[in-house]
């Protein structure tokens, strides 16, 4: 049994859970709010979504 491959955006880096790339090169990432509603955030670059993602998470 093999193990699943990781998602990788364009430039080969790892991609976390509800994270993705979409064709025209702008990241998204994906999740439920508490009222179980889902929302999505997006940046050009992958380092500026990490930090709208800790934001968040708070």
């Amino acid at each position: 049994m093999t193990l699943p491959e990781r998602r990788k955006d364009s430039k080969g880096r790892v991609l976390r859970a509800g994270e993705s790339q979409r064709k025209d090169l702008i990241y998204q990432y994906r999740y439920k709010d508490v009222l179980e509603k889902r929302q999505t955030i997006y940046d050009a670059d992958l380092k500026g979504l990490r930090e709208k993602e800790q934001k968040i998470q708070k």
